[in-house]
């Protein structure tokens, strides 16, 4: 009788924990969703490629979280953000994302010299993006 008592409260246990992280994978989804389709919605009429805006956003959203200011919440990643402030980013961390957008996206790479352009030019989200569409130019739209 114990026994399965015991075994009752471990099964409760368990599908409980089981439930609770499908619950908040669901609601991770969901917000990542709505702050890209927010994100996408902030550059009306620009013609960036959709791919290079979603890795900018998905590279930003990474960095919020590598810096313990994500708690789980929607973050809106907008525009007029400043990457130093708000991303904790400057200098090589700039020219890291540039890259890490580039190739994940499969985008053409930005050169060495071409990095060396960053410095003055790039210092918000509205900046990057800006900065990364060149090299963005060859790939096909995706819908």
């Amino acid at each position: 009788m114990r026994t399965t008592i015991l075994l009752a409260v471990v099964v409760l246990v368990a599908g409980g924990v089981v439930l609770w992280r499908a619950r908040a994978k669901a609601d991770r989804r969901s917000h990542v969703r709505d702050g890209v389709a927010q994100f996408l919605a902030s550059f009306p009429g620009a013609t960036y490629p959709e791919a290079l805006l979603r890795q900018t956003y998905r590279y930003l959203l990474e960095r919020r979280e590598a810096a313990g200011d994500f708690e789980g919440e929607h973050f809106v990643v907008a525009p007029g953000h400043d990457l130093r402030t708000v991303y904790h980013m400057d200098g090589l961390d700039i020219e890291d994302a540039v890259l890490v957008i580039a190739d994940r996206a499969g985008a053409r790479l930005p050169k060495a010299h071409d990095l060396d352009d960053l410095k003055g030019r790039v210092s918000t989200v509205s900046s990057l993006v800006a900065f990364l569409a060149p090299y963005f130019a060859e790939l096909p739209e995706t819908t």
